[in-house]
């Protein structure tokens, strides 16, 4: 019963491999384009590491490793990537300086992966039933939140179970001394204690600086993408809170605040992270042109677009499949889904206008800035606005 998805994963891990490794090796080269057996050999590393990758952790699971520590495992991998791509960038390490790997490093891999496959063939049996049925109900849960085009719960049930359980220590939260300070405390310590989503925000926060070093993709025309996505996924790393609302809003209502209120607090968290992640991101761009300064200052103003763009995100409401459903490739979808899906990334393209056009320009113009604060503060007073809240009677 295991051995079809034991086989399916490392193959599909391999596939990935073989495909973006070359991708990266051409991308990132000075010189001329790689010769055919460079671009085999560093292929076939490509899928065989990643295939181990995979089913070491499919080992760890036979031995009774906790999930636990296989994601954190996996995000420091993660970590990693932004980390050596920096590295090699102040260092002015080129790939092209590197020698091709040989036959003796697709050889110790190829063992590597066959081993590990016999061991994980011959260990299944020993997974234990309660992993099983956590992974079998991540799986269902997983296809339903696909199947219902819901990107909430698909990052939450991926998530779960993922944290530690027990905590050796507790924070006595001296300074919580209103609704207010309660709620946005709140939120700081679940960002705080989710590694995960710290290291998603450092990793993204490199993506510039990762393309801006590459000079191939020294241009507008890759470096605003790569901006816009980094950023938008570093912005979700900081909505936990608002996605927890969302689902269980029995606690907000329990706080005596208005709901625009909560909104508004609620993007205190991710406005104070992506500062601070735009003071790093921003910083790079000054390779495109102006200095240092005028970009990390466009970066600070820019801040509060991501706080709404979480916030909007976090809150807009599910797809209506009780109404007309339209058929698909992907099968049948219900009408505005794609604009219900929209809510948070419309935002940020509209938000960013400013941004956009600095990028373009390859420098910061007169009054950028000042344009770009008034913008946020139009983002911010949209994302936060709600309907006329019903006033209470008083008998």
């Amino acid at each position: 019963m295991l051995r079809p998805a034991a086989t399916r994963l490392p193959l599909l891990a391999a596939a990935v491999g073989v495909v973006v490794v070359p991708l990266l090796d051409l991308a990132v080269r000075d010189a001329e384009p790689p010769s055919l057996t460079r671009a085999v050999t560093v292929a076939a590393v490509g899928g065989l590491g990643a295939a181990a990758v995979v089913l070491g952790a499919g080992v760890g699971q036979t031995l009774g490793a906790a999930r636990r520590r296989i994601a954190t495992v996996g995000d420091v991998l993660v970590a990693l990537v932004p980390v050596l791509a920096l590295t090699a960038a102040v260092t002015g390490l080129h790939l092209e300086r590197l020698p091709t790997p040989g036959p003796v490093t697709v050889g110790v891999l190829l063992g590597v992966v066959v081993v590990a496959g016999v061991v994980l063939d011959r260990r299944l049996e020993h997974v234990p039933a309660r992993r099983l049925r956590e992974s079998g109900s991540v799986a269902s849960q997983a296809v339903g939140a696909l199947i219902s085009l819901d990107s909430r719960e698909l990052g939450r049930t991926l998530t779960e179970g993922t944290g530690a359980r027990r905590r050796r220590r507790s924070a006595r939260l001296r300074m919580v001394r209103s609704p207010g300070i309660a709620l946005v405390t709140a939120d700081a310590l679940l960002l705080a204690r989710s590694g995960r989503h710290l290291v998603q925000l450092a990793a993204t926060a490199a993506v510039p600086a990762i393309v801006l070093a590459v000079p191939r993709l020294h241009t507008p025309v890759v470096v605003l993408p790569a901006l816009l996505a980094a950023g938008y996924v570093a912005t979700l790393a900081t909505a936990e809170g608002s996605r927890r609302a969302e689902m269980a809003p029995v606690v907000d209502r329990l706080l005596p605040l208005g709901a625009r209120g909560v909104r508004r607090l609620r993007m205190v968290v991710p406005a104070v992270a992506m500062l601070a992640w735009s003071v790093v991101a921003f910083a790079p761009l000054a390779l495109l042109g102006a200095d240092v300064a005028s970009w990390v200052s466009l970066g600070v103003a820019a801040s509060p677009v991501w706080a709404g763009a979480a916030v909007r995100a976090a809150y807009r409401p599910p797809p209506d499949w009780s109404g007309p459903l339209v058929a698909t490739p992907a099968g049948a979808l219900p009408l505005g889904a794609a604009v219900v899906l929209s809510r948070g990334p419309d935002v940020v393209v509209l938000g960013l206008v400013p941004v956009l056009v600095a990028v373009s320009l390859g420098t910061v113009v007169p009054g950028i800035v000042v344009a770009q604060v008034v913008v946020s503060a139009v983002v911010v007073a949209v994302c936060a606005h709600l309907p006329d809240e019903p006033r209470s009677v008083t008998p």
